[in-house]
């Protein structure tokens, strides 16, 4: 390739027909007065000249095809696989660490990119350790380290080696700045090019791969005797010479009037290579011919290079699914080899490797681990035991390792070992419950730790204070109990935290000046960090509720067993004493709420955890499950009794003493079995009165937690029904008996006026039933289908919803029967008193 002056004149036979010659020499003096004749001078502008008034146009493709493994872009023209979604080869475009939408895709993605640490840009690992920075940071190159050039190589001062027989081959194959190969080589670059007699212009321009001369041939003619080019050729307008595609667009002027260097803006390249960085487009027969054509060498790339087996490369990137000779690729940069069985001893002669993964591939060590270059290490989900900074010893640039899903792995003490590269450290899923985090002290420029699902449950000491570097921690999935007060004091560096829990995000736990709206876990719609029910307004109707459900009810249960003279022989009375006592049970569990909430008043976050596990709330919670329960089943009894009276009042099949106590034994059997399930040990593990501070998970949202399904059939569902049947029969049982007080004419007022009591009594309990069971079932259901619920109605149903039923049962089955039995007495007075008026007048 002629660089600089290409002279079209008939020399002196010692000279030459065509002479090329470095910039900066100057030439002989037998030649000065031929400078005039250079048709092809290389300008130190970029002014095309005024007769460059046509582009070259160049030519199509004809069936040859590129002996690279190639993909074509979206423009049209074809590029390496491995640089599909490099910006520099202008392809598909990658976004952020996804790999790019390629039609590689299906079948195997291509590798996410080497992210520049000043995260302007990625790079293809393939390029990264190549001597070249594509990083304007040049991280892509600043951490590698090389082995010492060998016998037979020429070093290029910068770590580089190439062989002797590149050395002044007139092409830069050292790519420092210094280019040393080239330097001093003028005697060997300047050639003498000889103009055969029987070849005449215009004629076909060539380079010989074996010298690097410049040769020319006749130009051959078409079936129509015209005379064309090669397809590997582009010709100069104005029946010029014949010129190697790769001369258009090069930054060299080739043709006469330089039209090979106009509207290189423009030019697609259709079919054809295009360089990398660069608008110079390459016929398939000059990929990979032995010389570099492209300015960054890249159509001289992996040219010899057979992906092995079971593996599937994209460039020096590998996916490989089994075993294969890995020392056979030394200059490997990229490999993931999960699933395949290979250990880190078979990987050790690839020292230039920059990622490798070995997950899933049964590891129960690290031992034989040694690569000087590698940045990324993923081992994760094998049987490793310990970890340590001994274990990373060689792998000294390693800056994120990923060791989760070894369950078996225990954090060890290292001593006085460190290792000060580790960024980046993911120990998820590996089950710690006790964290001791200053083992991770040997690794002191930590800046991101994952724990997340460690199920740590216990942190211990010191917490991180001692991690000073570090930026972001995940504990998502941990189950934390005890947290240190100063867990994540003094980590003036610390800018993100994940959670399961509102506790880590307590802005008494976390830095003096860190940002709390950067601290991301589930909003508590219940509790804050200083209160177990989060405002005063949810305290004080917390406490009112239960007062009228304790002191209510428990009036009317001693009313109904102790005070009242008149045994009725029937079961409403037996129904309402048993509702009596069930309802008093929520206003026990609304009280031990209340305590709890000021018991731990303005110091909920160091007891949060500890109360949800305690006993105190499992009864509670227990309690809250139970009278539920069995208040409702008991107004199914209640309800069937007054239909079966109303209805057939002649008829002997109504409940009395004996059966209605069996009833609502069955009932309260049904109630501690179904409250007694989550306690059982299959199902321990819902934790589920522990798993909300109100000791009752109710499937009101749309978050999910252990036992849901359960809940969901129990407080929705089986709630539903019984409150469906409910409402049905109090209407039925309304209608009934106000059709009967309309239509039968024997019945006395006073009878009528009763049953019409009775009726409106009962419309108000279905009524009752209606404000309490349907807003709870109509929220389960829209949250069981996606509907976005917000999470404040949990606290709402627990506190003011679901014990609606227990404070108003008393008023409603026995405060309303002691004012009507007041009327009928007032009544009952006042009308002796008009009969003995009339008797003393008569």
């Amino acid at each position: 390739m002629i660089d600089e002056f290409l002279i079209e004149k008939s020399l002196p036979s010692h000279c030459g027909s065509y002479y090329p010659i470095l910039k900066e020499t100057r030439l002989d003096a037998c030649y000065e007065h031929f400078r005039a004749a250079a048709i092809c001078e290389k300008v130190p502008s970029d002014a095309v000249t005024a007769e460059a008034t046509e582009a070259l146009v160049l030519p199509p493709l004809g069936n040859s095809t590129f002996n690279i493994s190639a993909v074509t872009c979206p423009k049209g023209h074809v590029t390496h696989e491995f640089l599909a979604c490099d910006v520099k080869s202008d392809c598909w475009s990658r976004d952020d660490d996804m790999p790019c939408a390629t039609p590689l895709m299906p079948q195997s993605p291509l590798p996410p990119g080497y992210t520049c640490h000043n995260l302007i840009g990625q790079v293809p690992y393939t390029l990264v350790c190549d001597h070249r920075a594509d990083c304007s940071d040049n991280s892509d190159e600043d951490f590698c380290g090389f082995l010492p050039c060998g016998s037979g190589t020429y070093p290029c001062g910068d770590s580089q080696c190439i062989t002797r027989d590149k050395v002044c081959n007139g092409h830069d194959d050292c790519f420092s700045s210094s280019r040393a190969d080239e330097m001093g080589c003028f005697g060997r670059r300047l050639v003498y090019y000889w103009l055969p007699d029987e070849v005449s212009f215009p004629a076909v321009m060539n380079v010989n791969k074996t010298s690097g001369k410049f040769f020319f041939w006749n130009m051959p003619e078409g079936t129509d005797g015209v005379k064309v080019c090669p397809e590997t050729h582009v010709r100069c307008p104005n029946n010029g010479n014949c010129l190697p595609v790769y001369l258009r667009c090069n930054g060299v002027f080739d043709c006469v009037h330089h039209e090979d260097e106009a509207a290189c803006d423009n030019i697609t390249c259709l079919g054809l290579y295009r360089c990398r960085g660069s608008t110079v487009c390459l016929h398939p027969h000059s990929v990979c011919d032995d010389v570099p054509q492209c300015p960054l060498h890249d159509d001289e790339m992996l040219c010899d290079m057979s992906c092995p087996p079971n593996c599937v490369c994209r460039g020096l990137a590998f996916y490989c699914a089994g075993r294969f000779p890995v020392d056979e690729y030394e200059g490997l940069r990229y490999l993931d080899a999960s699933g395949s069985g290979l250990i880190p001893s078979d990987v050790k002669g690839t020292h230039l490797l920059v990622f490798l993964r070995l997950a899933q591939c049964g590891l129960t060590s690290l031992e034989g681990l040694a690569l000087p270059n590698l940045l990324y290490l993923d081992v994760s989900y094998n049987n490793l035991s310990s970890l340590s900074a001994a274990r990373f010893q060689g792998v000294p640039q390693v800056r994120r390792v990923v060791l989760s899903g070894n369950v078996f792995l225990r954090l060890l003490d290292s001593g006085q070992r460190r290792h000060y590269r580790l960024a980046e450290l993911d120990l998820s899923d590996i089950h710690v419950p006790r964290l001791n985090a200053t083992v991770l002290t040997a690794f002191p420029g930590l800046q991101q730790l994952n724990l997340s699902g460690s199920r740590i449950q216990q942190v211990l000491d010191d917490g991180f204070q001692r991690l000073t570097e570090l930026r972001v921690v995940d504990l998502r999935g941990c189950p934390v109990s005890h947290i240190p007060s100063v867990m994540f004091q003094g980590l003036r560096s610390l800018q993100t935290v994940y959670a399961d829990s509102f506790r880590l995000c307590c802005p008494a736990l976390l830095p003096a000046d860190f940002n709390v709206h950067k601290c991301f876990a589930p909003f508590n719609e219940i509790s804050t960090c200083d209160d177990l029910l989060g405002s005063e307004a949810y305290s004080a109707v917390t406490f009112v509720i239960a007062l009228v459900a304790v002191i209510g009810n428990g009036s009317s249960f001693v009313f109904r067993m102790f005070v009242s003279k008149s045994k009725s022989k029937l079961g409403f009375g037996v129904f309402v004493t048993h509702l009596s006592l069930s309802d008093f049970l929520m206003g026990v569990y609304l009280v031990v709420l209340g305590v709890a909430d000021r018991v731990y008043k303005g110091r909920y976050l160091w007891n949060d955890m500890w109360w949800r596990n305690s006993s105190v709330c499992k009864v509670a919670g227990f309690l809250s499950l139970l009278s539920s329960e069995v208040s409702t089943l008991i107004m199914c009894l209640i309800t069937l009794d007054r239909f079966l009276v109303l209805r057939f009042p002649f008829s002997r099949k109504h409940f009395g003493l004996t059966s209605a106590h069996v009833a609502s034994c069955v009932a309260w059997l049904a109630g501690v079995t179904l409250a007694t399930v989550p306690l059982l040990p299959v199902t321990s593990h819902w934790r589920f009165y522990g798993h909300t501070s109100i000791c009752l998970p109710l499937p009101v949202t749309r978050k999910d937690f252990s036992g849901r399904e359960y809940s969901f059939g129990i407080v929705i569902v089986l709630n539903f029904v019984l409150f469906l049947f409910v409402c049905c029969g109090q209407l039925v049982i309304y209608w009934s008996v106000q059709a009967n007080a309309m239509t039968a004419a024997a019945t006395s007022t006073t009878r009528k006026t009763q049953d019409l009591t009775i009726a409106r009594r009962l419309l108000a309990v279905a009524m009752s039933d209606f404000l309490c069971w349907f807003p709870i079932g109509l929220l389960g259901l829209l949250a069981s289908r996606g509907v976005p619920v917000p999470g404040e109605v949990n606290v709402a149903v627990a506190v003011f919803v679901l014990p609606l039923n227990s404070a108003l049962n008393p008023f409603l089955y026995t405060v309303n029967v002691l004012l009507e039995r007041g009327r009928l007495a007032r009544e009952e007075r006042l009308r002796k008193l008009i009969l003995s008026q009339l008797n003393a007048k008569s």
